[in-house]
Formats: structure tokens, C-alpha cells, sequence
């Protein structure tokens, strides 16, 4: 039951139209300091898909000192036209958009404006290197300005309210932090002190904008780090906090800890319920959920239990624009749930320079793919075999058949997936396999076959049976470089080959293929060795999820060897080569699992494409080249539009 999600509530003077809101985050778009068409297409989406509330343009810069090529220049008076935009893009639908102010202070680079990085004291942050700069009383005075000057435009851009960030980043949250704060003026000592900025900013904004202007704080609930503020510092930081707060957005740890704030798939659902639960309990304004709530169904739960009076939502409504529009109208099979895996929401701004979806190709790409929704049916419903049923596969049948196409997938295994279903063999990855389960039931709402075990040869495909032929068998892992007596590849492990109690893991892939083995293995029970040229275990992986791997790793007494490789093993011995020293060392074991790179499994694809000499056969995903999910997923439905046309 989802009734109470969808019952409208106010915060401040502005009555939002339902209780889920998409939370704040960095887009990539915005291009010399200002939003861009990406960012109203962007939020446009989210709001025709039914979220109440969106926070953004995120963490909107409110002074020079401040400087960030992701973020939006708040108080450049240019950005006005540009928030007009967004605001007319999303209310359109209805939707209410507050935008996030923030000044970065000492947890950011002063690299890109050639500029020292401001902050309440000489204090280095565990995220940055850089020593920044005493703010001085004129500094102080000047960024209240730049706030009040930001939330002014807001107010002029159409936008329906403010947040202030004092959240996992910021200054806000660096002079209310004793580990920051170390000023004996009136901005530190006590916690009045430290929570002056704050409320001096709030009154400055105010001044600016009226009573009626919604203003909250999205803030830090514990800071997580060695020497930070824990949760019963935070509580009375709230009930110092400036009395004409609208609402609190809750936020945890510190940008530091990014693996905590927007942590991967190792963290359970709801992860931070105690901390917005008991902040509920503390405040008389509404209280905003977040952490990893990809479920309506638990959203409302939370909000009939009094645990948050609105449901923030980040990666999943990034995953799925259409989430509540879709539950809304009883579709839940057609959602696409969230796995957390962060390799295009977090991974994409660092790898593609914008945020986006392994699982949702038209995700940060709103202006250049559009919805489905939108277009007509392919001018030609044609006969399609897809030969594979991973999620290259699966994701071009279930676009095809959108466009009007009459589809038909041979898997040669008995279920589908492909090698989503090894990754899954991993207990901590076990949701990885969401997606492909994302992708089966919107299958099962679609006028599909589906033939599994079924194995295709050349000679079995009728090309007058098909008018389109599309070759999706992915790739295997290629063999280790060493072969004998007890050398194993990490597929066949997880698949169930037995080793030995004494294993070494040789990762030569770098992602999670070697990592994954090697934390299966411990928790098994094997005294695993883990050996990597890399300077750190999965050092290809996104950042976010390397330490939770490493916390596991570290738990389970996994011995980490960087820097090496093995040139030998006889049954029983491997040799160790330090790659920088050329130092050899024998290890005794009982196995040596190897994780490889991978090699496409094209055999059938050349073969029609010998047989039948014409445009009919298309290869996509990993028979390609193999490459991560997101590329298999974007190939199948790419050429699923590309043959509607």
C-alpha cells in the first residue's frame, strides 16, 4: 500500500503534491558556471514523472571563493533565466523545485579558480590536501552576502524554495564541526557559536526573500570520521538551529566517507532509517528520508511509522525518472529498482563528465534520447531473433517490442541473464542480478518469446524466418596465463568448482570479478591470499565501492599482496614477482584461482554474416568487445531505436 506517499503535505507557505523527493546531486551539465538545456530536460523528466519535491540545481555556489566547474554560480546574476527554465520545465507537471545552496569551503580543490579554499580554520579535510585558508570576519561577512544574493535569484529564477547545505559537504557543516571549528570568536567554542553561520545566513536570506520563502538545511546527522561530531552532538546542533527552518533533508558522514553517504550495494535498504527516525522525533518540521529507499511500498511504511514526512530519493529516481508516475498507476513490475552499484550515477561524472544509469541509457541523456512515451511505433513491426539473453539482449527485446516488433530470444542456458548470473554468485553483489530481474519482468509485460536452454548454430537460423537477425552471446573469460594442476578461473569457482583451503586469487581484471572471488572465498572459509599489480584491490572499480570490499577483505583476514604478479605455480607453489623490486618469493597453496579479462564469444555473429552477406545480423554488448553492463545495456536498446526508424 502506497496511499499516504501520494497525499500531498506542506513545507513552509508551499503545499507539495506528494511525499516523494528527489534529492540533491551533482549533474555534470552545467557549462561556465550556469544550468543548461541538460539540466531542464534533466529535472523535466523526474517532475512529468511524478516526484512532489525536487532540490535542485544542486549545491548552486553562492561566492567565487567557492569554485566547482560542476556546480552552478549562484550569485551570478545570469543564472536567473537559467533556474526560469527549470522552473517552468517542472511545473508543467506540478511539481515544486527547491534549489540547494553551498559553499564548498575547505572540502574542495581551489586548483580549478587558481584561488586558496576558504574554511572556519587552518584544518585539512580527510578528503582534500590542500591547507585552506582562516576565513577572516570579512570572508564571513561576505559569504552571508553570497548566500542572501543566491537565494534572491532563486526567488527571482521561479524556484519555490531554498536548501541550505550543511550536509557530507560544505562550509555550513565545517564551522558547526569541532573538528573543523576551532575558532575562539563568536563563530566557535560552543555550539551557539558554531551554529552562528548558519543561522546568521538564514537571517541574511530572509532579509532577501521574506517569511513566506521556504528555507531548510539539509545537514550531517554524524560525521563518521575519526575526531567528528557523532549523532547526540548533531541533535544539539538542531536545537540550536535558527526557529524559522522550514524542514531538515537528513544527510550522514562526510564526503570522506562517500562509500557511507551514497553507499553501494554492500549497504542494506534503508540504511540510515535510525538517524532521520530519531531527528523526527527531535523537530516540529517535516523531516525528508534518505539512504538507499529504491521501494514505494517501504517509502510509505516509513512515513506511517512518523520515521520522515517525506521520502528523499536520489539514485533510484536517477535509475528510473518514471518511478512514482509508474507506481502511482499500479505498474510496479515496470520499475526499474536501483541496484546501487554507483558506475554511472557517482562513476559517470568522473568517466562521462555527466551522471546517468548503467541500467537506464536515456538517464543524463534526456535532450538527445527521447522517452519511448514520445515516439511512434516502428513504421515496419518486424520478425526478430535475439540470439542471447543477457542483459544486452534482454534490453533490446524489451525496446523492440515497444516500438511495435515481434521479437523472439534463443538463451542456450537455462535462465536468463547471462553473466550477470556469476556476478550474482557473490554474496555481497547479490543484487547486481536486479538488473537483469528489472529487465525480465518488463519482459513478461511484453509480447515476447522466450526459448531458453536453446542452443543456435549457424545452420539452425532460417533467414527467411527473420527480418532481422541480432547476435547477443557476450563473451567468457579468458584462460589464465598459467595452467596445470589446481589453477582455476574465477568463473568456474563461483560457478562451484571446488579448491583447496589455501587459495591465492590472481586478479588480472581489476573490477569486481577479482575482489568478488576473493571476499567469496574468505567468507567460505578459505585462507585466501589476494595478489593484484594494482596499487589497491579493484582499483578500476568506482571509488564507492572499493572500501566496503576492503572492510570485508580486512574482516575475513584476507592477505592484500600489490604490486605483484605470479610468474609461476606447480600444484602447490606459486611464485610471487614484485613488479617494481623483481623480488621472487614462493607461497605455498592449495589452489590458485585467477581472475582474467574477458574475450567476446563472436563465433556465431561472423558465421551469419558469412552465410548471408547482407545488413541482416547485428551484433551488440560484450560480443562486441567486453565492456561493462551499462555498454550492454545501451547497445541493445540503441539498436532497438535504431532499426524503429
Amino acid at each position: 500500500m502506497t496511499e499516504m506517499l501520494f497525499t500531498p503535505k506542506s513545507i513552509g507557505s508551499v503545499t507539495i503534491p506528494n511525499r516523494t523527493v528527489f534529492l540533491a546531486h551533482e549533474t555534470g551539465f552545467a557549462e561556465n558556471g550556469l544550468p543548461t538545456e541538460r539540466d531542464a530536460a534533466y529535472y523535466r523528466a523526474r517532475a512529468r514523472g511524478g516526484v512532489g519535491l525536487i532540490v535542485g540545481p544542486s549545491s548552486m555556489l553562492v561566492h567565487p571563493s567557492a569554485s566547482n566547474p560542476m556546480y552552478a554560480s549562484g550569485y551570478d546574476p545570469e543564472v536567473v533565466p537559467r533556474l526560469r527554465t527549470i522552473a517552468d520545465a517542472c511545473h508543467e507537471y506540478g511539481t515544486k523545485v527547491f534549489a540547494q545552496l553551498q559553499h564548498t569551503g575547505g572540502e574542495d580543490s581551489g586548483e580549478f579558480a587558481m584561488h586558496e579554499t576558504w574554511a572556519p580554520s587552518a584544518v585539512p579535510t580527510d578528503f582534500g590536501y590542500e591547507m585552506p585558508k582562516r576565513m577572516e570576519i570579512e570572508d564571513i561577512e561576505e559569504i552571508k552576502l553570497g548566500f542572501a544574493k543566491t537565494a534572491e535569484h532563486v526567488k527571482r529564477g521561479g524556484l519555490d524554495g531554498i536548501e541550505l547545505k550543511a550536509g557530507h559537504d560544505g562550509i555550513l557543516r565545517q564551522f558547526i564541526s569541532p573538528k573543523y571549528n576551532h575558532r575562539d570568536d563568536r563563530y566557535g567554542g560552543s555550539t551557539e557559536n558554531r551554529v552562528r553561520l548558519v543561522n546568521e545566513v538564514v537571517e541574511a536570506i530572509r532579509n532577501r526573500v521574506g517569511e513566506e520563502f521556504p528555507i531548510g538545511i539539509r545537514f550531517t546527522l554524524d560525521e563518521m570520521e575519526d575526531g567528528g561530531y557523532d549523532y547526540d552532538y548533531a541533535v544539539d546542533v538542531l536545537r540550536h538551529l535558527h526557529p524559522s527552518l522550514d524542514f531538515l533533508d537528513s544527510d550522514i558522514a562526510t564526503i570522506s566517507k562517500l562509500y557511507i553517504t551514497d553507499a553501494p550495494m554492500h549497504a542494506p535498504l534503508g540504511y540510515t532509517s535510525e538517524y532521520y527516525g530519531a531527528a523526527r522525533a527531535e523537530l516540529d518540521v517535516p523531516v525528508i528520508a534518505a539512504g538507499r529507499i529504491n521501494d514505494m511500498t517501504k517509502a510509505n511504511d516509513l512515513l506511517e511509522e512518523g520515521q520522515a514526512d517525506f521520502i528523499g530519493m536520489c539514485r533510484q529516481l536517477i535509475c528510473d525518472a518514471d518511478t512514482v508516475r509508474k507506481v502511482r498507476a499500479g505498474d510496479d513490475d515496470e520499475v526499474t529498482h536501483c541496484i546501487a552499484c554507483n558506475q554511472n550515477c557517482l562513476g559517470g561524472i568522473h568517466t562521462k563528465g555527466h551522471v546517468g544509469c548503467i541500467q537506464t541509457p536515456r538517464s543524463g541523456r534526456e535532450t538527445k534520447i527521447p522517452h519511448v512515451e514520445d515516439l511512434e511505433d516502428a513504421p515496419t513491426a518486424k520478425r526478430i531473433l535475439v540470439v542471447g539473453g543477457g542483459p544486452a539482449g534482454l534490453s533490446f527485446a524489451v525496446t523492440a517490442a515497444d516500438f511495435g516488433h515481434r521479437v523472439t530470444i534463443r538463451e542456450r542456458e537455462a535462465v536468463l541473464g547471462g553473466q550477470s548470473n556469476i556476478a550474482t554468485e557473490v554474496d555481497s553483489r547479490q543484487e547486481f542480478g536486479d538488473a537483469v530481474r528489472n529487465l525480465r519482468n518488463q519482459l513478461n509485460n511484453r509480447d515476447v518469446t522466450v526459448e531458453t536452454g536453446v542452443e543456435v548454430t549457424p545452420a539452425d537460423v532460417d533467414r527467411e524466418a527473420w527480418d532481422e537477425i541480432v547476435v547477443a552471446t557476450g563473451a567468457r573469460e579468458r584462460p589464465p596465463p598459467l595452467e596445470g594442476e589446481n589453477v582455476y578461473r574465477s568463473w568456474d569457482v563461483l560457478r562451484g568448482d571446488d579448491v583447496g583451503e589455501r587459495v591465492i586469487v590472481l586478479d588480472n581484471n581489476n573490477h569486481a570479478a577479482g575482489v568478488g572471488v576473493a571476499e567469496q572465498l574468505a567468507v567460505e572459509g578459505h585462507d585466501v591470499t589476494f595478489v593484484t599489480t594494482a596499487y589497491h584491490p579493484g582499483d578500476r572499480m568506482e571509488g564507492t565501492n572499493v572500501p566496503p570490499f576492503l572492510e570485508s577483505l580486512y574482516e575475513h583476514d584476507v592477505e592484500l599482496l600489490t604490486h605483484t604478479t605470479i610468474v609461476g605455480f606447480d600444484g602447490d607453489t606459486a611464485q610471487l614477482l614484485n613488479v617494481y623490486s623483481q623480488d621472487v618469493e614462493p607461497r605455498a597453496a592449495d589452489a590458485l584461482v585467477v581472475a582474467e579479462r574477458r574475450e567476446s564469444r563472436n563465433g556465431l555473429a561472423a558465421a551469419l554474416r558469412d552465410r548471408f552477406d547482407d545488413d541482416s545480423v547485428h551484433r551488440i554488448g560484450d560480443c562486441v568487445a567486453p565492456r561493462l553492463i551499462d555498454t550492454a545495456i545501451y547497445d541493445g536498446e540503441m539498436l532497438a531505436r535504431e532499426l524503429s526508424t
